[in-house]
């Protein structure tokens, strides 16, 4: 389960990131303390739509997570994460770098094409192709897109409303019992599944999308897993303190961590604080034995580092 994290490394934004881009398109709005990501991107929404510039959002969306002709398209560490040997990929992400570093990693004798499948739009039939090859192996024909796809801006989640819509109402929070007709959405049907059937590994996952933890709570509460260890998360820390607060978190919930910490430094590229996640990723390949190409290279470059 890979998130907004993963894909920094070649330059797309974060998801406060991608709400300050928005927020340029209504300059009179500012988000108070209280508000979350969503609710604020719902804000913004509903005015360019009272101003009928709905077109500049979804232009917005279509144009950030879009292939760049200028940047890379994926990072060696997607190389090494796609060749981990994991039954599936799925992404809450839009763009396109998993697709990218998966025909890259897996064409060095065949040439090999990852299809995106978009789980907002209406069709839903090849999410069945990729619920039925999660048993065949871990040459990845395709990446699952939960949150929508940047081609399809329109369908794409990213506000409170577009959640609702997706996952239904979020289990009230004084509630510690599900809310009724738990599956009554292909979302929550879907990653049910996967999290009932999969232990899965978040990656460059946040862990604070409220109705995406609502699932984890779900599955854990319908199978009484307590605090069994089922799923993983790879995520990053600045402090001691901070750290314990996430162990606590994810433990109650079932999901194992693995800390990296956070780094400093000097370097402000997007992927300065993570380098000892990209270094995690790539010693876990090494040590078994996959091949890391050297994507996102133009050919000149590459030609020399294989020299």
């Amino acid at each position: 389960m890979v998130g907004a994290g993963s894909s920094r490394f070649v330059g797309y934004p974060s998801w406060d990131e991608l709400v300050s881009k928005l927020n340029e398109l209504a300059p009179g709005l500012r988000r108070s303390p209280n508000t979350d990501r969503a609710a604020f991107v719902e804000d913004i929404k509903q005015q360019l739509r009272r101003e009928r510039r709905l077109d500049d959002y979804y232009n917005l969306l279509e144009r950030t997570f879009s292939p760049r002709d200028s940047a890379p398209t994926h990072a060696p560490l997607h190389c090494a994460l796609v060749q981990l040997g994991f039954a599936g990929i799925v992404t809450t992400n839009y763009d396109p770098v998993l697709e990218w570093a998966i025909g890259e990693a897996f064409s060095r004798d065949v040439h090999h094409v990852c299809r995106p499948i978009d789980l907002c739009q209406k069709r839903c039939y090849r999410v069945f192709d990729f619920l039925r090859s999660l048993s065949r192996g871990s040459r990845h024909d395709f990446v699952l897109h939960l949150h929508g796809w940047h081609e399809n801006p329109t369908n794409i989640i990213l506000t409170r409303d577009d959640y609702q819509i997706r996952y239904g109402e979020r289990r009230p929070a004084t509630s510690s019992e599900p809310v009724p007709r738990i599956l009554d959405t292909i979302h929550r049907k879907v990653i049910w599944s996967l999290m009932a059937m999969h232990s899965v590994v978040f990656v460059g996952f946040s862990m604070d999308d409220d109705f995406f933890m609502d699932m984890v709570d779900i599955v854990q509460q319908d199978f009484r897993l307590g605090s069994d260890p089922v799923h993983f998360a790879i995520i990053g820390y600045t402090t001691d303190e901070e750290k314990g607060k996430m162990a606590h978190h994810l433990r109650r919930r079932g999901i194992a961590p693995v800390f990296y910490q956070m780094l400093d430094l000097a370097d402000d590229g997007p992927s300065s604080r993570h380098r000892l996640f990209e270094d995690l990723i790539l010693n876990l390949a090494r040590s078994l034995d996959v091949t890391v190409p050297l994507g996102g290279l133009d050919a000149a470059t590459r030609k020399m580092l294989e020299r």
